[in-house]
């Protein structure tokens, strides 16, 4: 009889265990997949599908001119090589040093942010060897401001990469990437953010008509060092 009664006790507080183990287990799997989106706060930041909200950038007077084809959203590449998603391809015609063009989008926070730090960066691919000459940069770029819609400059950050023969490899995708920007004055309030991946034309003479690459994944987070799910690290 003794064995009877306390048989039960030991299956419920088994029971009572496994249904403890996976509570546990589901919570942690949230977690997970909230971390995962918590990465970046930037809308279509992967390019699966389309271009929008991303929009075509480019320098304009006090600063050079840059000119080129407007971005298209294309698949292949991707960066993870999935045939179910894409990339966005950019194109410089080279005119003057420091001409740019690419891709921006303004970010409105879900409420105003006192920022202390933040890290932000893209992936970038060369399509082709005859790029890597030395004449381009690829660059991502932050500039937060203190209203929505992107109105009142705060401070901003830049970050590029030069297209040398070798480094990167033509057809290799590449990030550059800054973990830990401070603002000017930090913290600051801000509302919005401005992110732009772009090329932009160096001092090197260009030894073709017109380049293009293909940009992904871009990231940004507000005070925040958790890692970023990276091809290549590169902090300039």
């Amino acid at each position: 009889m003794f064995r009877l009664t306390r048989a039960p006790v030991r299956r419920a507080a088994s029971v009572r265990v496994r249904d403890r183990a996976r509570l546990i287990a589901a919570i942690v799997a949230i977690a997970a997949v909230s971390a995962l989106h918590a990465q970046t706060i930037v809308p279509n930041a992967y390019l699966h599908t389309e271009l929008p909200p991303w929009a075509a950038f480019q320098s304009a007077a006090p600063d050079p001119v840059g000119s080129g084809e407007a971005p298209v959203w294309q698949s292949p590449p991707d960066v993870d090589g999935n045939p179910a998603s894409g990339s966005v391809r950019i194109h410089l015609a080279p005119s003057v040093q420091d001409a740019a063009s690419g891709i921006a989008q303004c970010v409105d926070f879900a409420v105003p942010t006192s920022v202390s730090f933040l890290n932000y960066g893209m992936a970038f691919r060369a399509p082709t060897a005859a790029t890597l000459d030395g004449s381009m940069s690829a660059v991502v770029e932050v500039r937060l401001y203190a209203d929505p819609g992107c109105t009142g400059f705060l401070s901003g950050g830049t970050q590029g990469q030069a297209l040398v023969a070798g480094s990167p490899p033509a057809e290799t995708w590449y990030r550059i990437a800054d973990n830990g920007f401070v603002p000017n004055d930090a913290p600051v309030m801000a509302a919005s953010a401005q992110v732009r991946g772009y090329l932009r034309q160096t001092g090197t003479q260009p030894a073709q008509t017109d380049y293009a690459i293909h940009l992904d994944h871009f990231v940004l987070v507000l005070n925040s060092t958790t890692p970023v799910e990276l091809i290549r690290f590169q902090v300039d």
